[in-house]
């Protein structure tokens, strides 16, 4: 009987050995980490801006984390207990669009603006990583500034501004809540809404439904199971490298039935096209109800200027699929009832070196940022036409704090 415990005792702790040096062999000689998550969880947009450098914990004290909305950390979870005080507006859920790292002004300082200047001409940005300014070195860098800069050059006004409330990977489906959540209770008189390219894609990076916010089946992994792989995958490499490799092969199993399965790929299309083309028209619908200026833009991407340049356009999929996305698109922007409403920007590049311009397949050097903002010169211009006055004072303006 005692040699029996012994050996138990003995082949335990070899186990446990075996794996210590195992994950120790993982980490030091392939590199292998453990699981950070590096896409903040949002309890309305599903997630917030990418951030390579902070643990979930970390980001839990940011800008979209449950700190910063007043709440508390307890045991189990974050509780708000009125000892901060209560936001005056829902856009406080919103307001860390207009914090990411590339945005000029925050949420305090538009309301401020909104509030001091209300004669002043403000266009609100909205999208994903492209709106942004994604791959400009530095905030003045970015189309957005240079584009209010040369608005206010042009227009001999200070009083000219551009609120960037875009976030990297969102899809149209946020750009709709960002639209309403946190411009229209600003009294938002002009939106830019910079996209398309996302909605296109990002399904086919993260696995998920077309229309669905970028790492949705990662929010229902971690909502919908019992959270014990999330935890060895955050403390095992070894662990995280088995749920990498899962994710990897759901992604080019879904990438590979497009490309290889025509009704498949027919399918996957059209819903794109309804849910981005529905999106977008209920944003342009209340923007012809309400009196607002608004724009949306179809933003180029390396696999469209390849195109227009007859050059090989493969991207997420093979180039024949990317081909008809770019078709269809076109097809779509020129039937719909606000055609006059959308402005294709896919072309902008097609005299441009592509090394120079594009970063990846989609974001822009600086020497792309100024072409963009040269482009949508035109297009600014109108939108500050065709505003009925300034900002406006918003009733919130009326409110002791927001």
């Amino acid at each position: 009987m005692m040699s029996l415990s012994r050996t138990i005792v003995s082949t335990f702790v070899t186990v446990i050995v075996s794996l210590v040096v195992a994950e120790l062999v993982a980490r030091a000689v392939f590199s292998l980490k453990p699981l950070v998550i590096q896409t903040p969880y949002h309890p309305i947009y599903a997630l917030a801006e990418f951030d390579n450098l902070s643990t979930n914990a970390e980001m839990a004290h940011g800008p979209s984390g449950p700190m910063a909305y007043g709440y508390e950390e307890g045991v189990f979870g974050y509780y708000y207990d009125g000892r901060t005080l209560p936001p005056r507006s829902s856009t406080n859920l919103s307001d860390f669009l207009f914090r990411h790292t590339l945005s000029r002004y925050d949420a305090a300082t538009i309301d401020r603006l909104a509030c001091e200047q209300p004669n002043s001409a403000a266009i609100y940005v909205l999208g994903g990583s492209v709106a942004q300014g994604h791959s400009a070195q530095s905030k003045a860098a970015t189309w957005h500034a240079l584009l209010e800069g040369k608005l206010r050059r042009q227009l001999q006004r200070d009083d000219i501004f551009l609120f960037n409330g875009a976030m990297g990977g969102y899809l149209s489906l946020q750009d709709k809540m960002a639209y309403y959540l946190a411009a229209v209770p600003r009294n938002a008189r002009a939106v830019l809404i910079l996209n398309s390219q996302n909605d296109l894609v990002v399904p086919l990076s993260s696995g998920t439904r077309p229309g669905d916010p970028f790492v949705l089946g990662v929010r229902f992994g971690q909502f919908f199971t019992d959270g014990f792989f999330w935890w060895l995958a955050k403390h095992s490499a070894i662990v995280n490298a088995l749920v990498q490799s899962e994710v990897k092969q759901a992604i080019q199993t879904y990438r590979q039935r497009l490309n290889e399965d025509d009704a498949a790929f027919a399918q996957y299309a059209e819903a794109v096209m309804d849910i981005y083309f529905e999106n977008m028209h209920e944003v342009l619908e209340d923007c012809a109800i309400h009196g607002r200026a608004c724009l949306v833009t179809i933003q180029p991407s390396r696999s469209f200027t390849a195109i227009n340049r007859g050059l090989p356009a493969s991207d997420v999929l093979s180039e024949k699929r990317m081909r008809s996305f770019y078709e269809m698109l076109k097809q779509r922007v020129a039937r719909s009832p606000y055609r006059a409403r959308f402005v294709d920007l896919t072309g902008i590049f097609d005299r441009s070196d592509m090394a120079e311009i594009y970063t990846d397949g989609a974001h822009f050097s600086e020497r792309g940022q100024a072409i963009l903002a040269d482009e949508l010169m035109q297009s600014a211009l109108g939108l500050l036409k065709d505003t009925a006055g300034g900002t406006g004072t918003p009733g919130r303006c009326r409110r002791p704090s927001i």
